[in-house]
């Protein structure tokens, strides 16, 4: 098995650990860069002092001397109790040492000449600093000045500046800057520890916080103390994230659920006419019926229960076109001439019926799909006529309301009845579908529960609103308001709209139907093919007791 390459064996390094490790590295590599820099400096400009010393010397070399020497008139007591901080000597001009400052002593730190020297060499190069050695190994720097000496033709006059102060000068810098430097690399490779580790943790707590989601607590979200700092902001995204995460889940728990609900209601739903049909195949098949009355019974009880489950999968494939939010093909309708032509509809169906057509003379257009919009009509006078008494008249009531602030312009219908009405605590449920308040399962009264599902799926769809109310002196008002400017694209689900359960204000009664009311017979059957299911039972005791 090969060994990890550099890349591999640095990611598996912690984050914290790459931080610092490189904050240190860092901070090395700038001390070093800083210390021999200075170094480079400082080393030349010592030197350059004691040069610049020197070359004073050499123009005047009495402060090196004893107190009160001449340079004219040099004596053996100016150059042997001279200043100890310099090597003073005396040379004759042949290059000889006659004394110097060490008092005859001649100790390891004495500095030695690399090169004799002669009055006519020194004299050849008046400027030049000399370099001389002691046996300790220790440089020396001098210059040579020819001077006058009592009884001598000439002399030579050296003075010499060790550079071992330089060196322990030097020394002493890189030991302090060493010391400097590892407590500053100790203290920030401990600050950035200490701040990273404080930066993350919030890091840590997106870790738990993950943890817990996946063993199943979806309610946990990140506590975000400081939401402009960058582990703020990935901490606030990541609780979008489980809010949009924690609504789909519920989402899909409440549509698994609904969709369990609907298939049982279906099921339920054709298990009735096919039972019955199976029933009448069975007596048919075993003999049971011999006369062509009970057969001509038999099959006329097929027909209408092959009828009804055509209804119902019309009802069916209904809804599914509308959950699958299809374009719709919107254009202007004049909702008075729609109120019209509904209850033309409904009075070729129901002679005995009488219903009132309430125009608004202001012409309200509205903005939908034709074939939607005369289905909404036909669903709702169907759910009227099935809960209503025979013969109890019913009002389709237009009006152009004004809008609130801030508010798109709207047209609305209204759907009045005066049966037994909708009762307050269940106007909330009665869109839903295969809902019904009475538990009758019989075509002929309670219907499939699958009408004002329909009904509210057309006007979600079109971004209206359907809703219930009281009608004054009795009865259930049907409200739908549709926009009258085009609504924006849809790019997601369609919200549900909340099913309002105040009572209704201002909503229409025979007498205050207009002088070009339009009275017929209505039914829930009227041109509008998959339209024409029973809507849901929305009256208590409308129905029989039995199935």
């Amino acid at each position: 098995m090969s060994r990890p390459g550099f890349a591999e064996r640095w990611a598996d390094i912690s984050l914290r650990a790459k931080i610092t490790g490189v904050t240190v590295f860092i901070l090395f590599l700038g001390l070093i860069v800083a210390g021999v820099g200075t170094l480079s400096v400082l080393q030349p400009m010592l030197l350059s002092n004691q040069t610049s010393t020197l070359m004073q010397l050499r123009q005047d070399p009495t402060a090196a001397l004893a107190v009160d020497a001449d340079r004219s008139d040099l004596r053996s007591e100016d150059i042997r109790f001279a200043n100890q901080q310099f090597y003073v000597a005396l040379f004759d001009s042949a290059g000889a040492l006659q004394y110097d400052n060490t008092l005859g002593l001649r100790p390891s730190g004495v500095p030695e000449l690399r090169e004799p020297m002669t009055l006519e060499s020194v004299t050849k190069n008046p400027g030049q600093i000399l370099t001389m050695t002691s046996p300790d190994r220790v440089d020396w720097r001098a210059v040579t000045i020819p001077v006058l000496v009592p009884g001598e033709h000439g002399a030579i006059l050296l003075i010499a500046s060790s550079t071992a102060g330089i060196n322990q000068i030097v020394a002493q810098y890189v030991i302090i800057f060493t010391g400097f430097g590892i407590a500053v690399i100790l203290l920030g490779a401990a600050l950035t520890r200490l701040l990273v580790t404080t930066t993350f943790l919030p890091l840590a707590e997106v870790e738990q916080t993950a943890l817990e989601i996946a063993r199943g607590d979806t309610s946990k979200r990140i506590m975000v103390s400081s939401p402009h700092t960058e582990v703020g902001h990935l901490g606030e995204s990541l609780n979008v994230m489980l809010d949009r995460l924690d609504g789909s889940l519920e989402e899909q728990a409440h549509t698994i659920e609904r969709m369990r609900r609907f298939i049982g209601d279906a099921s339920h739903e054709l298990r009735t006419p096919l039972v019955s049909v199976r029933g009448y195949a069975e007596l048919y098949r075993m003999g049971a019926l011999q006369e062509s009355e009970q057969v001509g019974q038999a099959m006329e009880r097929i027909e209408k229960e092959a009828i009804r489950m055509t209804s119902l999968v019309e009802d069916l494939l209904a809804l599914a076109r509308l959950d699958e939010r299809r374009p719709l093909q919107l254009a202007s309708l004049p909702l008075n001439q729609f109120a019209r032509d509904a209850a033309l509809d409904a009075g070729a169906q129901a002679p005995d019926r009488e219903v009132t057509v309430v125009e608004d003379p202001k012409e309200p257009i509205v903005v939908g799909d034709e074939h939607k919009v005369r289905q909404l009509l036909t669903n709702l006078i169907g759910n009227a006529m099935r809960h209503t008494p025979e013969g109890s008249p019913i009002e389709i009531v237009v009006s152009s309301p004004e809008p609130a602030e801030g508010e798109a312009e709207f047209g609305r219908f209204e759907i009045v009845d005066h049966g037994e009405g909708v009762p307050e605590q269940i106007r909330d449920k009665i869109f839903g579908r295969f809902w019904r308040a009475d538990s009758s399962r019989n075509r002929e009264t309670g219907g499939s529960g699958l009408g004002l599902a329909i009904v509210q799926s057309i006007v979600q769809a079109h971004r209206g609103t359907v809703s219930v109310h009281e009608t004054p002196g009795g009865g259930a008002t049907f409200r739908v308001d549709l926009p009258a400017t085009h609504p924006a694209p849809s790019t997601g689900p369609t919200p549900t709209s909340p099913v309002a359960t105040q009572p209704a204000t201002g909503s229409a009664t025979p007498s205050s139907a207009s002088a070009g009311s339009i009275a017929t017979g209505s039914s829930a059957t009227g041109s509008s093919g998959t339209g024409s299911s029973g809507a849901g039972s929305a009256r208590t005791g409308s129905a029989p007791s039995g199935e």
